[in-house]
């Protein structure tokens, strides 16, 4: 070797010859397509085979020889790089992973491994370092790591636990989420195929200990819904899937389950609750044919008759009532009906006014009356004497009232007990309509305001209706800010429908306006009123509404009962009914005029006979007014409000 010519680096290797089918070492370093450098100790460049210029894309080694190997690698891999060399230049081999561009920018990740070259003298020489480009591995590894955190995040957010059976110990590895699905709120300390089999609802655990064994052997994955018990007793919905991890061992089997588990609870129940909705609906819908053909059947009845020709004029007359009775009936039901669907819909307007909350409740009693009484229920009221008044639709919250006072009516055996209240609390006030009925069951109480859900009818439907007026409460009561609940005992223990609504907050604490005042009559303008009704809760009731406006109530149940007490009460006026068993309210009337204590009095006619003739018969008995039940109780209020500026 010239002496002028820098030493090979790679003379300290100790290269084999060729003899003796020993490899090159030359050949060896050329062929490798790793990238193998020879460096000093220092870290100084000396020697690097073709194939590692092409992967660090140096296309003249002379320019980089003798730079030192570290100030190619970010300063985030030079810890790294720095001990590797620190352990070769100690005699023992160093290894690390790390990203380096090659000399033309393009990103790659390295494995390196560097080892002393050893010279003749036993110590450390120069080193050796062998970069594989691991940048496709890099990049699938990424992948994988990513894609398993997006699996994370997705099984995260879908709130699904993960679970993996060993096949041969039959232990199971599981998330939180997982023992989350089956009531724990921290991870629970054991789990097996066993205990979960455990958690199971008894009903459902063989068919799911059929799906696991149907798994183990192969023949299907594992998919099941079931109930499982939680440790505080109660019953939830899960839904589990998983299928063989094939790890093929030795004997060519797969060794481990892996599968999801998610709590499914509320979409059982939603689905239960749309079934539910679904047969409800069947049902009404099965229930209205049935009220639509009642009055078909004699309306269709009559017009045979009529058609036949040979009815005659009282014949004919009878028909044509029957079809005009049974006419209005349908159109009832259908108003029922289309009138629901309008109010739960959103579809009403509503005239929000002030009003006097007592005095809806009175007309409302007035409406719902008659059925009361068909039904023979005894019936109270008891009245909050503090001012109720609230913003609202005067004619919807009469509704409101009369269907739930109807609704309890029709749900209560005959002879039985109604009751309605009316109480302030703070800024709300409260209806309550309590019947000793049939009562509700637990199941039902939350389904009681539902469109289509109603309680059990008896084939013959003898209480007749469409079963729509509690839903359309909910939806009214609501469209004025307010809730409705229903409370009862159980099945034959009576109900309890409490409506509150938000009272006036000026009006809560204030006296009513002068215009008010002029409607319902106050204290300081009070009346003397004589009400004169065999109907005892029909005269009682109206005597509370009145009553609650501030007038002085006196009340009578027959003619002479009356005669007899107006000298000690001396009325302002007597509001009379004209059907009276012992003598006509006509009749009374006239008795009343020639007594001195109700000559001047103002008489007032409430009765159920409206037509032009029966105000003819009003008039001639001296009486002055003449109301049609149901009383109009803003008519009657504001008809005392003009005798009391006359008197």
């Amino acid at each position: 070797m010239d002496s002028t010519t820098s030493p090979d680096p790679t003379q300290d290797v100790k290269a084999p010859s060729t003899s003796g089918g020993a490899i090159n070492m030359d050949w060896a370093f050329e062929q490798s397509p790793d990238c193998i450098k020879i460096m000093g100790g220092d870290g100084s460049l000396q020697a690097m085979n073709r194939n590692g210029q092409c992967a660090m894309e140096i296309d003249d080694f002379n320019a980089v020889k003798g730079e030192l190997w570290p100030a190619f690698w970010p300063a985030s891999a030079r810890p790294k790089l720095a001990a590797a060399m620190a352990r070769a230049l100690r005699g023992e081999s160093g290894h690390f992973n790390a990203f380096c561009p090659t000399a033309k920018g393009t990103p790659k990740w390295w494995d390196v491994l560097v080892t002393p070259i050893m010279g003749s003298d036993g110590k450390v020489a120069n080193l050796l370092t062998v970069s594989r480009d691991i940048t496709e591995v890099h990049r699938a590894v990424e992948q994988q790591l990513e894609l398993a955190a997006r699996l994370k995040f997705a099984l995260e957010v879908a709130q699904f636990g993960e679970w993996d059976l060993d096949l041969e110990t039959l232990a199971v590895t599981r998330t939180l989420r997982h023992d989350q699905c089956f009531g724990y709120t921290e991870a629970a300390p054991a789990w097996t195929v066993d205990i979960m089999l455990e958690h199971v609802h008894p009903a459902d655990r063989a068919r799911v200990h059929a799906a696991l064994l149907a798994a183990f052997d192969g023949s299907q994955p594992v998919r099941f819904e079931a109930r499982v018990v939680w440790p505080d007793s109660s019953i939830h919905w899960i839904s589990s899937h998983g299928s063989l991890f094939r790890n093929i061992d030795s004997d060519g089997r797969a060794d481990r389950l892996i599968g999801f588990v998610c709590d499914i609870t509320e979409r059982m129940r939603t689905t239960e609750a749309l079934e539910n909705a679904s047969r409800n609906k069947d049902e009404f819908l099965a229930m209205l044919a049935h009220e639509l053909r009642n009055p078909l059947a004699p309306i269709s009845a009559a017009a045979q008759i009529l058609t036949m020709g040979r009815a005659d004029a009282a014949l004919t007359r009878k028909a044509g009532a029957i079809i005009e009775r049974q006419a209005r009936h349908m159109n009832r039901l259908l108003d029922d009906l289309l009138d629901t669907s309008r109010v739960t819909h959103g579809l009403v307007a509503l005239n929000m006014t002030r009003l006097d909350l007592k005095r809806v409740v009175a007309e409302a009693i007035e409406q719902a009356r008659p059925m009361i009484e068909d039904c023979r229920h005894r019936f109270t009221v008891r009245l909050d004497p503090a001012p109720a008044f609230v913003m609202g639709d005067d004619k919807r919250l009469v509704q409101v009232v009369a269907n739930l006072l109807n609704n309890a009516a029709k749900y209560t055996p005959r002879g039985g007990n109604l009751a309605l209240e009316v109480a302030c609390d703070g800024a709300t006030a409260r209806i309550t309509v309590t019947d000793d009925g049939i009562g509700m069951a637990p199941d039902t109480l939350g389904k009681a305001f539902e469109l289509f859900s109603q309680a059990a009818r008896s084939s013959d439907r003898a209480t007749g209706g469409l079963g729509l007026g509690l839903a359309l409460v909910k939806s009214l009561v609501e469209r004025h800010r307010g809730a409705v609940s229903a409370q009862s005992g159980g099945k034959g223990c009576g109900s309890q429908l409490v409506v509150t609504l938000p009272l006036l907050a000026a009006q809560a604490r204030m006296a009513p306006s002068r215009q008010d005042k002029a409607d319902a009559a106050p204290v300081d303008g009070a009346l003397c009123l004589l009400i004169v009704d065999d109907n005892r809760d029909a005269a009682e009731t109206l005597g509370m509404v009145l009553g609650a406006m501030g007038h002085d109530i006196h009340v009578a149940f027959g003619g002479h009962d009356a005669l007899a007490r107006v000298a000690a009460i001396r009325p302002d006026a007597c509001l009379l009914d004209v059907g009276l068993p012992d003598m006509n309210g006509y009749e009374l009337a006239r008795r009343l005029r020639a007594l001195p204590a109700t000559r001047d009095a103002a008489m007032i006619a409430i009765t159920g006979y409206g037509s032009k003739s029966d105000r003819e018969h009003s008039a001639g008995a001296g009486i002055g007014h003449h109301l049609t039940k149901p009383v109009d109780t803003d008519q009657l209020s504001r008809l005392l409000a003009q005798i009391t500026a006359k008197a």
